[in-house]
């Protein structure tokens, strides 16, 4: 058996001459998960309520507040900047500079580096909403196909990843594009020039980043344990302006799944009535947020801290 590892996707596919279909295995590899920083032992997100409740019983892991949580978000999982070994800004710059030289200087023309460049700022500023490719392209002076070309250079690359709307039923009430979520929160905080983590917590953009923040984890929970998140994370919005942050849908079930900042969130489940048209059994849904501990909240959900999020 041979181990093979790349930084550049790019390459080492191209690399290969061969399909080598039943022959080997690809798994993607994110930056760290919170658990994996606190040198704790996860496992793949399952939210399934009792599971859940067992191993809060279980776990060791001190509570984390909400500002903690935000240095986290901050911080990102980058290796080098979780173990102190490289300065914040000094690593994401030279990350940024090896990234654009060395992964996709062959993808981009020269000309097009420093446009290149402002279009991930750009996007980092944009993360947890909706993809708009004709907005992106006249707010940045570029063409729509090279707008869709750079986001997928982006998302084959690992920097980002764009989360399907769900449509077991394809309907012209359905929204059909997908929400935009950068995997490294402490990359997108780089590129979207926050100074520290007490002021992405306050600014307008803490509610996208934590949301970021959170499907970042589940989207690396499933990928460490050799699971395609798109086979099972999906989201809800419709023309009504119902939405619903997270579907997590498995074996003919859905659990609804929201994601708040605030502690107190208003209304939070408001919408997983819609979910009734699938005809498929709806679990409990989780609300994920900063409180403490799991509780229930009404009879279709449960509080869930997101300091747990990966055991």
């Amino acid at each position: 058996m041979y181990v093979l590892s790349s930084s550049n996707q790019f390459i080492l596919q191209q690399g290969i001459s061969e399909s080598l279909a039943g022959r080997i295995g690809v798994i993607e590899m994110y930056s760290m998960t919170q658990l994996e920083a606190l040198s704790v032992k996860g496992e793949a997100f399952n939210p399934n309520i009792n599971n859940l409740l067992e191993k809060e019983n279980k776990t060791s892991l001190k509570y984390a507040n909400k500002l903690e949580i935000f240095k986290r978000i901050y911080r990102g999982g980058m290796p080098d900047v979780v173990t102190n070994e490289s300065e914040h800004n000094t690593y994401f710059k030279s990350y940024l500079d090896t990234y654009l030289e060395k992964d996709v200087r062959n993808l981009i023309s020269a000309s097009s580096e420093m446009q290149f460049r402002r279009f991930m700022a750009y996007l980092a500023l944009r993360t947890a909403t909706e993809i708009n490719y004709e907005v992106y392209a006249r707010e940045l002076g570029i063409d729509s196909t090279t707008c869709k070309r750079w986001i997928s250079i982006l998302q084959t690359s690992g920097v980002i990843y764009l989360l399907e709307p769900y449509m077991a039923h394809i309907s012209k009430r359905i929204i059909k594009a997908p929400k935009l979520y950068f995997m490294d929160t402490g990359l997108c905080a780089y590129l979207a020039k926050w100074p520290n983590s007490e002021m992405l917590e306050a600014c307008a953009m803490g509610g996208q980043f934590f949301e970021t923040f959170v499907i970042s984890e589940i989207i690396k929970s499933l990928a460490n344990n050799n699971i395609n998140p798109k086979e099972y994370l999906y989201y809800y919005r419709d023309i009504d302006q119902r939405e619903i942050d997270v579907l997590f849908i498995k074996d003919n079930e859905i659990t609804p799944i929201e994601i708040k900042k605030s502690e107190t969130p208003n209304k939070p489940t408001k919408n997983f009535k819609v979910l009734e048209k699938y005809n498929l059994k709806i679990n409990p849904g989780l609300i994920i947020n900063t409180s403490d501990k799991i509780r229930p909240i009404n009879e279709n959900a449960y509080v869930f801290p997101v300091y747990l999020l990966g055991l």
